[in-house]
């Protein structure tokens, strides 16, 4: 498959003026750009954007150039502007025809983004596809601001906002610098009877329930990205609060259909009703936000302090 790596916007062209041209397979596997992508900012910024995530697409927004995107994926709910855009489907399941029907100037994707012969496809069709990291840690929100804005020609623009979304987080954090630890924590990704997973490590708030001041129960149980839910499991690691995507919420019938999961309402979470919901791109995004999420979290678990 394809190299992806961060191209300037002139060889982004020139692959486009190609696109109709066939061009051959390449077997290498698809790679990420890192924080030492070439700088771009004296080249105009694409003009035409698809971002497949709505991290990422709410990021392109914090940017300025919301006016150059042109589709998101499903995910993309914030801000309204980019919610009420066309939607391309779900990132995980990516077809190329309805991204090429919107002519982009380039593709902004994560690891998570698939199936990668799409991705190789669109690259095939001169579309310049950039994969964006995507850690779960303190510094994955300014890192991924940083690599959305090389990759865009905005360097010094993706700099500052790093900065203030780093500072928010370094703030928040600091609330709870005299916190010991004992409040145990699950979260959950429910979206109806199919899909019932506890997130872990690398999952996206693994990090910041350890920056929250809390135990997050996954670690105990060595969940790694997320496992199913185990009602003996689960009921085992006793979670005081529950974490869950308001959507994934709504997805089983609100609290009452979530306390019927089986394990769910013998947990001293179910049991007292601590179950917190929040805007799925708020809650999993990593994003402009996560600064300000960090901060509301800390409240909710900890009150005022």
């Amino acid at each position: 498959m394809a190299q992806r790596t961060l191209l300037s916007y002139l060889s982004a062209l020139s692959c486009l003026a190609l696109a109709s041209t066939a061009c051959g397979v390449d077997d290498t596997q698809a790679g990420a750009i890192g924080t030492t992508a070439p700088t771009t900012a004296a080249l105009a910024p694409p003009e035409r954007i698809i971002p497949v995530d709505g991290d990422l697409a709410e990021i392109v927004f914090a940017l300025g150039l919301g006016e150059q995107v042109v589709a998101t994926d499903i995910s993309a709910t914030h801000p309204a502007a980019a919610d009420a855009l066309p939607e391309i489907g779900y990132q995980r399941a990516l077809a190329a025809e309805p991204i090429v029907a919107f002519d982009p100037t380039i593709v902004l994707a994560t690891d998570i983004a698939g199936p990668v012969e799409t991705l190789d496809d669109l690259e095939r069709l001169g579309v310049e596809v950039v994969m964006i990291p995507n850690e779960s840690s303190s510094d994955g929100p300014g890192n991924k601001i940083r690599a959305v804005a090389a990759a865009l020609g905005v360097d010094a623009t993706g700099q500052a906002l790093a900065d203030t979304v780093d500072a928010e987080i370094a703030a928040a954090s600091a609330r709870v610098d005299d916190v010991t630890p004992s409040l145990k924590v699950g979260v959950l990704y429910v979206r109806g009877k199919n899909v019932q997973l506890l997130l872990g490590e690398g999952g996206g708030v693994d990090w910041m329930i350890e920056a929250a001041g809390a135990i997050d129960i996954a670690d105990e149980l060595g969940i790694v990205d997320n496992a199913p839910i185990n009602a003996e499991s689960l009921v085992a690691a006793a979670p005081d609060v529950l974490i869950i995507p308001e959507r994934g919420l709504e997805s089983v019938g609100g609290i009452d259909g979530l306390l019927e999961l089986p394990g769910i309402a013998e947990t001293p979470a179910g049991q007292t009703g601590r179950v917190v919901a929040y805007d799925d791109q708020y809650l999993l995004g990593n994003g402009p936000r996560t600064g300000q999420f960090l901060d509301q979290l800390i409240t909710d678990l900890h009150g005022d302090i």
